[in-house]
């Protein structure tokens, strides 16, 4: 099924293929399939700060921290252009993280340094 979606509660199942913890908050998202036959997609989140959401997003992923120019670009870089409402904010008030063992992923995890709302977005085309 291909189409774009925004703030539609199905979006996590599609973006994580799973159910949604009940105690994570959808603050926004976006997701966009491609109609090509390979899975070519994009989505964006914002969660509300959850620190369960937070220690399984750090567990289950291999992750190292970005910063400097490497930060600024991984920010900048999307398949399309992000929401407006997704870490609006220069990229000094975050701390980013990509995936340690696949750089050539586009997972990339946002944490607002002062109210820790996570942003998180990937995209495979």
């Amino acid at each position: 099924m291909e189409g774009t979606w925004e703030d539609d509660p199905k979006n996590w199942k599609r973006a994580f293929d799973s159910t949604k913890p009940d105690d994570v908050i959808v603050v926004h998202s976006k997701y966009w399939r491609s109609p090509h036959w390979t899975n070519e997609f994009q989505y964006f989140f914002e969660f509300a700060p959850n620190t369960k959401l937070k220690e399984q997003l750090f567990t289950k992923n291999r992750l190292r921290r970005i910063t400097g120019d490497e930060a600024a670009k991984a920010k900048a870089n999307a398949f399309g252009d992000a929401p407006a409402w997704f870490a609006p904010k220069g990229v000094a008030e975050y701390d980013l993280w990509v995936f340690e063992d696949e750089p050539d992923r586009n997972l990339k995890i946002l944490i607002d340094r002062n109210s820790a709302a996570t942003f998180v977005s990937d995209y495979s085309v």
